[in-house]
């Protein structure tokens, strides 16, 4: 989706986890390792919003994770969301950022299968990482950012501790 906003645009990424890998993407715009995620459409929240980003982008149906201690408490005037892990804002142009909601979510198949027309035809290249994988690629590739390690790493810890 365009920008929606002169100055800021609402994003989120979405660190999938299945068994002990977490799936990383490469950004085909921008060249860097990073979650599938994207902009929030008119209307949407960002749980909607995240699990969207995942289906379009790589095919799964995810379950979000919330950060330890959280609970669902719905009312009847009220439905919790899940709330991120971290959020953050970050430059995209020297006019224009980011801020970025940060999911975790959990995926019962590795089996890829991009749904929009766009993420089908750019056959970005994807990766399943265990930790030591992320480990290797973080030394190898340049192009996997401190941010994107740190929040594989925390996905990982959350839905795939080590033992």
């Amino acid at each position: 989706m365009a920008h929606n906003n002169f100055y800021l645009d609402l994003c989120v990424d979405v660190y999938v986890v299945e068994g002990d890998a977490v799936l990383l993407r490469l950004h085909d715009k921008y060249n860097y390792w990073g979650a599938p995620g994207g902009h929030l459409d008119a209307g949407e929240d960002v749980n909607e919003a995240a699990r969207r980003e995942v289906y379009e982008e790589v095919g799964l149906r995810v379950t979000l994770v919330g950060p330890a201690g959280w609970e669902q408490t719905d009312s009847d005037h009220n439905r919790d969301l899940v709330p991120p892990h971290f959020v953050n804002r970050h430059p995209i142009t020297s006019t224009h950022d980011h801020s970025a909601f940060i999911f975790i979510a959990r995926a019962t198949s590795r089996t890829l299968a991009p749904q929009a027309v766009e993420d089908q035809a750019s056959q970005a290249e994807c990766r399943w990482l265990t930790r030591a994988a992320l480990m290797e690629l973080k030394a190898a590739d340049e192009r996997l950012g401190v941010d994107t390690y740190r929040y594989a790493m925390a996905a990982l810890d959350v839905l795939a501790p080590s033992r």
